[in-house]
């Protein structure tokens, strides 16, 4: 990781090539000049909306802006590319009923398997969740056209739970193409299904690539109808409380991103009600959504930071605890927390806080952390903030694979 392979360099180089002045880019994207400024120069984070907007007007994916994926040559490239080629074949066996050369395996077994791929991701182990997954989807794929109708949800609830994990392997890993193809075959499944909250996780899914894109209006009407259809019976169903839930959290994040911070507010709310109402701290279940109280926490501390409130962001960081059961079981979650936490406090000028909230997210999911665009641009916003070198940052650097100059 270069200085020239910053997010401002990439956003001046497209735009030189383009023949495009500062100022006419920042009225096609709608930001100011001062934030471009800013962001070609590497003194300001660029945060996603600002990328998906840039991009937009650039007329590139938002990975040709942000560099990913990462580390995939080099002399530390990262072992998660070497799956992709596998899991991209499989996952071309969607509709076909492949020839396993084996005798099929009892639905429930499947199901563990599935199960496992779950922890796995959980517990920021992408690297086997990516090798583990492509026999499986080909053998679940099998399964499905060849199964028996009293044996297709076992199967659904299995593929959901893979496919799941997929997604979020391929998007961390910055293979937009792939994550959108998992996002197609989810929405296939719930379509078999006919399970209203299976056909909601899919929508949720969906809003993934619709977030990176910057339709952030378009997301929230594809969730409100998705709420529309599940809340009637979220009463009766806790799996449809969960969902409504995670439907709310979702929401929030996408109302931040553009720019309606009230109603933002308006859906943690509702989503802490959902939580209330389950009673517990993190429920799971083959979507791999835990929702739950403390989840409900870490979101409204996301949807302040994404609406660029940093005091309130903080605010609320400060309040939240995490149990040893979450830490223990989601680190994923932690460790994003506090990626979004080094965000704000960068933004306050609290750069050694910055580092040590960078420090925590590796030492709870260091692969996320590793991977997300959000690290990078952090670290090189605190090396340009150093005039002298910081022992501490220089060796958060080189684990990252920085060669940054002091």
């Amino acid at each position: 990781m270069t200085d020239d392979d910053s997010i401002g360099r990439r956003i001046a180089h497209q735009r030189k090539a383009r023949g495009v002045t500062q100022i006419a880019l920042a009225h096609d994207a709608g930001v100011s000049v001062s934030l471009l400024r800013k962001l070609e120069q590497g003194s300001r984070i660029a945060s996603q909306p600002v990328v998906a907007a840039l991009a937009r007007a650039l007329h590139v994916d938002s990975t040709t802006l942000t560099g990913q994926p990462y580390d995939r040559e080099g002399p530390r490239p990262d072992r998660v590319h070497t799956a992709m080629p596998d899991l991209r074949r499989a996952l071309a066996y969607w509709d076909l009923s492949a020839e396993l050369g084996t005798t099929p395996r009892h639905p429930a077994e499947l199901a563990r398997d599935a199960a496992e791929i779950a922890t796995l991701y959980q517990l920021d182990r992408n690297f086997e969740v990516a090798g583990r997954l492509p026999p499986l989807l080909i053998e679940a794929f099998a399964m499905v056209h060849d199964s028996d109708e009293d044996q297709r949800d076992v199967l659904f609830d299995a593929l959901m739970g893979m496919f799941y994990a997929a997604h979020a392997v391929t998007y961390q890993a910055g293979y937009e193409d792939l994550s959108t193809i998992v996002e197609d075959r989810i929405a296939w499944i719930a379509a078999q299904s006919g399970d209203p909250v299976m056909k909601a996780f899919a929508s949720w899914i969906r809003t993934t690539s619709l977030m990176r894109l910057g339709a952030y209006d378009a997301g929230l009407r594809v969730l409100d109808r998705s709420l529309a259809d599940v809340d009637p019976g979220s009463r009766e169903s806790p799996a449809a409380l969960r969902m409504v839930g995670s439907l709310h959290l979702r929401s929030a994040i996408l109302a931040a991103r553009a720019n309606r911070s009230d109603e933002a507010v308006a859906h943690v709310a509702e989503a802490r009600q959902a939580a209330q109402n389950t009673g517990a701290d993190t429920d799971n279940d083959w979507r791999n959504l835990a929702f739950g109280r403390t989840n409900v926490e870490i979101h409204a501390v996301a949807s302040a930071v994404e609406s660029g409130d940093g005091p309130r962001a903080l605010a609320l960081a400060d309040e939240l605890r995490f149990s040893d059961d979450m830490v223990r079981r989601l680190p994923i979650r932690v460790g994003h927390h506090h990626m979004d936490v080094a965000r704000a406090q960068l933004w306050q000028g609290r750069t050694d806080s910055a580092l040590l909230s960078l420090e925590k997210a590796k030492k709870f999911a260091p692969q996320q952390t590793r991977r997300h665009p959000t690290t990078r641009e952090v670290t090189r916003v605190l090396v340009r903030a150093h005039r002298r070198a910081n022992e501490p940052l220089a060796r958060f650097s080189a684990w990252l694979g920085s060669d940054l100059d002091w």
